[in-house]
């Protein structure tokens, strides 16, 4: 047999490899993951935020455990979804960068649950499909690249305007594979409008939301778990807020939310210019919004301890990657900064999980899946890049990682480019140190430990750490099929709709 029949065979059987039921000690529990988008670690309460009071979330980390290295290791919103939702690094599932089409014949972790009996439902911000960008290519335009130099993100692309004209719903993902195994939906792909928010069941007819969309969420949330608890499955449900995102003005807000904000904002103290404003409006709303979403973690959570539902569900409670607000002069995601790849977890199960409990495990996005289905007492499919952590959640000996692998793969959220405006690099995260190469070569290293701001470049100064790290970063890109290429290379992994036709691992008959 060839090496490619072999190679075939084997990348095949990873897919569909079937689960194994295990023994279970308990109950299956339900599982909630609230999942807020662009919330950082250190705007939380029990992470040390000041900013906005975090009652409810503050609550869920003194009931369970949080989780202090917690990492969004491709800090943006669809890789990240993209992992915890397969198990699997970026170059493996193909979701390198926002607005692709994911692969429904990757591993899911709806679909591993279902198959184990769970109800599956999703609520919220999807964004793991094209939507609205189907056909407006890999590339920037000429009019993009002059607008967004500009400082205009606002604008769509002539070809955007004309697609979205002709298919008037971009943002419904219709039943069936694309959903990746979330039977109850009300959720769409992608949408700032948070005030008047919309989403869809299972057609393409909008449904308005009657509250602000994170309380609105909360309640079809409740729906959920509610209609779920009278039935004898198990419930795995995903709720998905779309803020604190931008637009930050006061027509995106609660009513009254921006009166809890500290008055002074406090920043960090690695911001230049200090007290740099916001190019993307006052961020005094990203906190009123940041208020909202522990609003409803409230909501969510006190539906579970009334309904007496708390003491069998795990909840979990991060977010897809956090936000610069200023550090290291940057604004946005996509950088190898903690502002950027570490993320509030939090994993709270009476009884099981100690309460209280801080753990500096690391923890990629790909591990929720097999730590997970753990959980659940289901085996996880092979083919996975994720490890199982739920040892060290339930106070158990477990495997852990000594390093991960972070990354940026084009320097545009939206289409596959270099250098500008958010260089591409690898890199490594340990407990200890944060070490990147940026594409142009050059090198940083922090001690996260002694400097935990990441003010001081070491990568001139020690030199046993940086060779060592080196080493460590080529193992992983190995590891995760990585050749480190420019933006623009990674272009010919996807077709002119942005469905993925190739991965790291060849082309997609290979997977």
């Amino acid at each position: 047999m060839s090496n490619r029949c072999t190679r075939r065979s084997f990348l095949a059987g990873l897919v569909a490899a079937p689960l194994l039921a295990r023994p279970q000690e308990a109950a299956r529990p339900n599982i909630l993951i609230i999942l807020p988008d662009q919330v950082p670690a250190y705007e939380i309460g029990i992470y040390g935020g000041r900013n906005v009071p975090t009652p409810n979330m503050d609550r869920l980390a003194a009931q369970g455990a949080a989780l202090t290295n917690a990492l969004s290791t491709c800090p943006l919103c669809a890789p990240f979804r993209g992992m915890m939702l397969s198990g699997r690094y970026p170059t493996h599932n193909g979701m390198l960068i926002n607005w692709l089409e994911s692969n429904p014949h990757d591993p899911s972790l709806a679909l591993s649950l279902g198959a184990a009996g769970y109800r599956t439902g999703y609520v919220g911000k999807w964004h793991l499909n094209a939507g609205k960008m189907k056909r407006d290519g890999l590339f920037m335009s000429a009019e993009t690249r002059e607008l967004e130099a500009a400082g205009d993100h606002t604008h769509r692309p002539k070809v955007e305007q004309e697609y979205v004209k002709a298919h008037p719903e971009p943002e419904y993902v219709p039943p069936g594979p694309a959903r990746r195994g979330f039977e109850y939906w009300a959720a769409y792909n992608f949408h700032t409008e948070f005030t008047h928010a919309y989403y869809y069941r299972d057609t393409s007819e909008r449904r308005f939301m009657p509250r602000y969309e994170t309380a609105s969420e909360a309640d079809l949330g409740i729906e959920f778990m509610r209609r779920s608890a009278a039935s004898s499955q198990p419930f795995f449900l995903v709720v998905s807020m779309h803020p604190p995102h931008q637009p930050w003005s006061l027509s995106f807000l609660a009513p009254g939310s921006l009166a809890r904000v500290r008055p002074e904002l406090l920043r960090r103290p690695n911001v230049f210019p200090r007290n740099a404003p916001s190019p993307h409006g006052d961020i005094r709303c990203y906190y009123a919004m940041l208020g909202s979403v522990d609003d409803a973690v409230g909501r969510l959570t006190d539906y579970l301890d009334a309904s007496g539902l708390a003491a069998n569900t795990l909840v979990i409670f991060t977010s897809d990657h956090g936000e610069m607000m200023g550090s290291h002069g940057k604004w946005e995601k996509m950088a190898p900064y903690e502002e950027a790849i570490r993320v509030p977890l939090i994993y709270r199960w009476p009884r099981r999980v100690a309460a209280g409990k801080k753990l500096d495990v690391l923890f990629t996005p790909m591990d929720h899946l097999p730590t997970l289905l753990s959980l659940a007492g289901t085996s996880a499919p092979l083919g996975i890049d994720g490890i199982d952590l739920s040892g060290a959640l339930l106070g158990r000996p477990s495997a852990e990682r000594d390093a991960a692998l972070i990354a940026n793969y084009s320097s545009h959220w939206d289409y596959f480019h270099s250098e500008w405006p958010w260089p591409e690099w690898r890199g490594v995260r340990t407990r200890q140190h944060t070490y990147v190469k940026w594409f142009s070569g050059r090198e940083e290293l922090f001690d996260n430990q002694s400097d935990p701001y990441q003010m001081e470049n070491l990568a001139g100064s020690d030199h046993q750490t940086v060779a060592a790290l080196r080493k460590r970063l080529d193992g992983l890109l190995q590891e995760a099929h990585d050749e480190f290429l420019a933006g623009p290379a990674y272009a010919s992994w996807y077709d002119n709709e942005r469905n993925i036709i190739r991965t790291g691992w060849g082309h997609a008959e290979f997977y």
